[in-house]
């Protein structure tokens, strides 16, 4: 029988954590009834208005709570063993991308939640948008010759993401999506390489260890390739977009749609109003119907893969780094 009332805990309670949080108190049937954070005073800002209990310890709230879901809204340098204790547990969880700085971490996240046979979502929105949606259909029948694909801003404030060692760096804690996206859309990526820029344009910055510049080009099973450029250097603009070479046309990607050019080189397919990320992860807790989840951890888990092998191969002069060197054969299948 579907849960009438799905209760949820949290463990993170910085701006994701909150904007999720916002995104849930819009869903039925939702109670939010923990929330931890090692800052204590911003884990009971947010968890006081819900009624929620407060916890500065993770391992403390899985242990004690009775929950159906557990939100991971950590950086990507601190998840220690949250999902293995929530599988352990029997938690279905939502964990928010990267799914780990460190692959030996999340392999052991993954193992533990396929042996406890829970559900997860990773947060790779995209994935539930319109557009992407409408792209994916498109190329489904289509071969990709090359994807170019920037993504161009800033830096946060979040001390943590200033630190390379932290956060791994913008492709791997922002263009994540970017890269997520065409792994949706084209396939798996077998090799990387990339090179990257320490040190020029935030020169004046020292506390700041994350790549001012990055780009890296991705290797797919079909045979296509993929250029990722991306930059936190631009301070308060932005700017990104992603494109793709079929035969005899420019696809362009946006949030809401795609566009082809010329126009009238193929028809696009129609796409329906797709539901939120959070709403399919509560709805498929709700009823058990693992198939509304677009972003299970083990396929996320090759993402940060592709991202952390173009760490790899820019700390090593650019080396083709083949995805199979991080993760083991039955994570790859």
């Amino acid at each position: 029988m579907p849960l009438d009332v799905v209760r949820i805990g949290f463990i993170g309670a910085g701006g994701i954590a909150q904007a999720h949080i916002g995104a849930l108190k819009g869903i039925p049937g939702v109670e939010i009834a923990a929330v931890c954070d090692i800052d204590e005073g911003r884990a009971r800002a947010v968890a006081e208005p819900l009624g929620a209990a407060v916890y500065t310890d993770g391992a403390r709230l899985i242990e004690e709570q009775e929950l159906h879901a557990l939100y991971v809204c950590v950086p990507p340098h601190a998840h220690g063993d949250i999902e293995v204790r929530a599988a352990q547990k029997g938690l279905h969880m939502f964990v928010e991308k990267p799914v780990n700085l460190y692959l030996d971490r999340a392999l052991e996240a993954w193992r533990a939640i396929r042996e406890a046979g829970v559900m997860t979502q990773v947060g790779y929105v995209m994935r539930y948008w319109p557009g992407s949606v409408q792209l994916k259909r498109f190329l489904a029948d289509k071969q990709v010759g090359t994807a170019n694909v920037f993504r161009w801003g800033g830096i946060p404030g979040t001390p943590w993401w200033r630190k390379y060692d932290q956060s791994g760096g913008q492709l791997v804690e922002m263009t994540t999506h970017q890269v997520d996206l065409l792994r949706w859309v084209m396939g798996e990526v077998t090799a990387v390489s990339a090179s990257y820029s320490f040190n020029r344009l935030l020169a004046d910055q020292p506390d700041i260890t994350v790549p001012d510049s990055q780009a890296a080009l991705l290797f797919f099973e079909s045979g296509a390739s993929a250029t990722v450029s991306t930059s936190c250097a631009l301070g308060s603009t932005g700017a990104s977009g992603m494109y793709f070479v079929v035969k005899n046309a420019r696809v362009s990607w946006q949030d809401s749609g795609i566009q082809v050019d010329p126009s009238d080189a193929y028809e696009i397919p129609s796409v329906e109003q797709q539901m939120s990320i959070n709403e399919a992860f509560v709805r498929a807790v709700r009823t058990g119907d693992g198939s509304l989840l677009r972003s299970p951890y083990d396929d996320a888990l090759k993402t940060a893969a592709v991202t952390l092998a173009a760490n790899k191969s820019a700390e090593e002069g650019g080396r083709l780094v083949r995805i199979e060197e991080l993760l083991p054969a039955d994570a790859l299948g």
